[in-house]
């Protein structure tokens, strides 16, 4: 064995030794156009584009044998309307409801487990590790201090997902659902969002990560997709005061 091959193994027992979890924070942000507005019934004013625009704050956690990828904690926005409420006509204004990310990744199993909720109701959907088709160049990057490399696929419409990821943590992890990068994503990078590392914490210990919820149900993709396809037909239902209304979904196209 060569003395550089040596000095790497026992510089990576040593870190494995005194770091046995990380935690990542990072923000995306998703460049809204206003084709994307201008579907919004109504107009959309300038706070449910600020709304929007918002960058959106996730943090991922990994011991080495799980881990987990998920919002933090948001609370629901409500735009007051403008309208003139009347006896028979009250507008309460818009209210966005935050969309929660929940990603949990098993490196024994190499599965990928996700909650969506549909209709209140939460499901779980497990896959195993996806192989995606990537490039790798020459480019270097400096994020946050850390030495990155540059890997890239090319996505719909011909759209370039670059990735810069660094193998001075190491650990193969990053945002949503990539695992198959060799190293530690640190940033994502297309036409449509960017989602970036704002924050790199090391433990000395190994964090526990939660599991899922027995009382959640696991269902495929082809029923997930059934059940929210079902929970976007019109629905009728009664208010406090017995008056009936229909509730309507309205589908807005984020690819404009």
């Amino acid at each position: 064995m060569k003395y550089y091959q040596l000095f790497y193994l026992l510089v990576f027992y040593n870190w494995s030794n005194a770091q046995q979890s990380v935690k990542m924070t990072y923000e995306q942000k998703i460049f809204y156009n206003d084709a994307f507005f201008s579907q919004i019934p109504g107009g959309a004013s300038e706070e449910f584009k600020a709304a929007f625009r918002k960058p959106k704050v996730f943090e991922l956690t990994n011991n080495s044998e799980y881990s987990l990828f998920r919002s933090t904690v948001e609370k629901e926005i409500v735009i007051a309307s403008k309208e003139v409420s009347t006896a028979t006509s009250i507008d309460k204004g818009t209210f966005i409801k935050p969309f929660n990310i929940w990603i949990l990744k098993d490196f024994v199993k190499k599965s990928i487990i996700s909650s969506t909720e549909v209709d209140k109701q939460e499901y779980y959907v497990e896959k195993p590790f996806s192989k995606e088709t990537l490039k790798y160049d020459n480019r270097i990057k400096d994020i946050d201090g850390y030495k990155c490399l540059s890997a890239y696929s090319i996505g719909t419409a011909n759209d370039t997902i670059q990735y810069w990821y660094t193998q001075e943590i190491p650990i193969i992890d990053g945002p949503f659902n990539v695992t198959s990068i060799p190293g530690l994503v640190l940033s994502v990078e297309s036409k449509k969002k960017v989602i970036y590392v704002t924050k790199i914490e090391f433990f000395d210990k190994k964090l526990v990560i939660d599991g899922v919820n027995k009382k959640t149900p696991f269902v495929t993709e082809l029923e997930l997709k059934i059940k929210i396809e079902e929970s976007r037909k019109p629905k009728s239902y009664t208010d406090e005061f017995g008056k009936k209304f229909e509730s309507n979904t309205v589908i807005i196209k984020a690819g404009n």
